[in-house]
Order: C-alpha cells, then structure tokens, then sequence
C-alpha cells in the first residue's frame, strides 16, 4: 500500500523563491527547485519517495534553479512549458503530462 499523498513548500531563506515537493505512492515531482537541492533528496529519502520529475513552471532570473543539479542526484526528467527557453528538460506539449504521470 502506497502512503498518502505529501505536499511541502519550500522557502528558501533570503529570496522570494519558492520550491514544492509533491508525492504520492513511492513518486514525487519537485516544482520549481532551488539551486541547493539536498532539501528535496533528503525529504525522499525520509518518506521513502522517488523523484521521478522535476516541472520548471517559469524562467527567474532572480535565482539559479537547481533542476540540472537535481536531475544528476536522482535520475529525475525534467520538463517545463513550451514558451520557456530551457537548455535542458523536456517540452511539455498537450497531454503529455497525463501520459507521463
């Protein structure tokens, strides 16, 4: 039996930047991380939880974003919006979300 879904907010300290660490049944996406991405291993590990995505909802340049570095710890594919000019990831098109999850 998978556990209960989990939602955390992540604040990180001295910005305005704001992180999310959603899961459900062993998976988790990580909206948005921040550069410094141990937070969101370390909150798998404790509940037992794979990150399998990582979701880029907009560009800032306010901060550094941690999908990359992300992705390296823990296999994560990473996708954003197809108005975004990522290097990395993978555009999401129309109902690719609900094929992938």
């Amino acid at each position: 039996m998978g556990k209960n879904l989990i939602f955390k907010r992540i604040k990180s300290e001295g910005s305005a930047h704001i992180s999310y660490f959603v899961g459900s049944n062993k998976e988790a996406v990580v909206i948005d991380p921040r550069r410094d991405c141990q937070v969101y291993v370390d909150i798998a590990r404790r509940e037992e939880m794979k990150v399998k995505y990582i979701f880029e909802t907009h560009r800032n340049e306010d901060y550094v974003s941690g999908s990359c570095e992300l992705e390296h710890h823990t296999g994560a594919r990473v996708y954003h919006g197809p108005a975004l000019d990522f290097k990395n990831g993978e555009t999401l098109k129309d109902g690719l979300a609900r094929a992938i999850l």
